[in-house]
């Protein structure tokens, strides 16, 4: 068996969530990161994540992230332009020539419509390091040394020319009325899908099915066509499954 699949899967923690997706496409949501060069840098960007796990590997994940999912084509993924994941150990010289330059252009307090193509790009792949291994909080908890390059994360993250607050300050979304006003300014993004690429939903429950049948249905007009609802509903798997039975 391979050590990455053939899909992407991205995870979400409620039904609502999951259903919104497949009804409307991905919303695009500001996230926040942290990433230890030579010293931390911590910043908020728009995108979605997706991981490149295969099913029978997906347990752990389902436990950090959630029990809802939505499992897409590596086609699609390579057609809109995701990419996976850099992953930096802290201690290397790729860390530290990374952190060289951004303590260059990006700690003298130039604005995000200063910056030239240059800058942009150098920003830009900033978005994309991610630690090899660092701390993981989540939920207040901590895991000390969490290898994040288990996940295989691969990024959808606009551009420059869709999104011009590309990376703010984590201090700009510190509160729940300011992550609002930030997501509201870039609601008009979507990341989409066809129904073809599709390889699997993942729902919490058996007894959850008939709920998600319906949501296809009901969006049949838009999005999905008879035949397109008869497919899927093959793919509906459960986390009950994966958890007891891979």
């Amino acid at each position: 068996m391979g050590l990455s699949s053939n899909s992407i899967i991205h995870f979400t923690k409620t039904s609502d969530a999951l259903k919104e997706i497949l009804s409307n496409n991905f919303k695009i949501f500001y996230s926040r990161e942290s990433i230890i060069l030579e010293k931390k840098i911590q910043y908020a960007a728009p995108m979605v994540s997706f991981c490149d796990i295969p099913l029978s590997s997906i347990k752990e994940h389902i436990g950090k992230y959630g029990s809802y999912g939505i499992g897409l084509t590596k086609d699609w993924a390579q057609s809109q332009q995701l990419n996976p994941v850099l992953y930096v150990d802290k201690k290397s010289d790729l860390s530290k020539s990374y952190n060289s330059l951004y303590n260059k252009y990006f700690r003298v307090g130039k604005k995000m419509k200063d910056l030239d193509d240059s800058e942009k790009h150098m920003l830009n792949l900033l978005r994309y390091i991610k630690n090899y291994e660092a701390d993981l909080i989540r939920g207040g908890e901590v895991i000390k040394d969490y290898r994040y390059s288990d996940e295989r994360e691969w990024r959808f993250l606009p551009d420059y020319e869709k999104c011009s607050n590309m990376a703010i300050k984590v201090s700009l979304i510190d509160t729940d009325e300011k992550k609002a006003k930030y997501n509201n300014s870039i609601s008009d993004l979507r990341l989409k899908f066809e129904p073809n690429d599709i390889k699997y939903i993942i729902i919490e429950q058996e007894s959850e099915i008939s709920e998600f049948v319906d949501v296809l249905k009901k969006s049949k007009g838009n999005k999905y066509t008879y035949n397109d609802v008869e497919r899927l509903m093959t793919r509906i798997i459960t986390s009950e499954q994966i958890v007891t039975d891979l």
